[in-house]
């Protein structure tokens, strides 16, 4: 069963989940849900897996997640994951899904940043 929002909702509370945003560095800074981690999903995936055990250890589950149900970022970097023994899933519905159910994000391009004044 894919991973919904509200799935996910209720696992971002648990201190054992690490929120992986696979995306590129730019859509990371424009948008990103509230509380991800950046790590942006390489050609190599053991290096991409390397560096996740790196900083965070491998007995956190990780989810991954990237734009939308059509970007396979984030289910590659999960797959790549998985072959290399971590606990790992994928949000499917990505920013794009979380931004449209009106969620928290961060990032330049964040909603709660678009009324700030400077």
């Amino acid at each position: 069963m894919p991973l919904t929002k509200e799935m996910l909702l209720k696992k971002m509370k648990s201190r054992n989940v690490v929120l992986l945003n696979v995306l590129s560095e730019d859509d990371f800074l424009k948008l990103h849900i509230k509380g991800s981690v950046h790590l942006p999903l390489t050609q190599n995936r053991d290096e991409f897996a390397q560096e996740v055990e790196n900083r965070f250890g491998k007995d956190k589950l990780f989810i991954t997640y990237s734009e939308n149900i059509i970007c396979a970022a984030g289910p590659n970097a999960a797959q790549a994951l998985k072959i290399r023994g971590f606990n790992t899933e994928t949000y499917l519905g990505g920013v794009q899904e979380w931004a449209e159910a009106g969620l928290p994000l961060e990032g330049l391009q964040s909603p709660a940043l678009a009324g700030a004044r400077y």
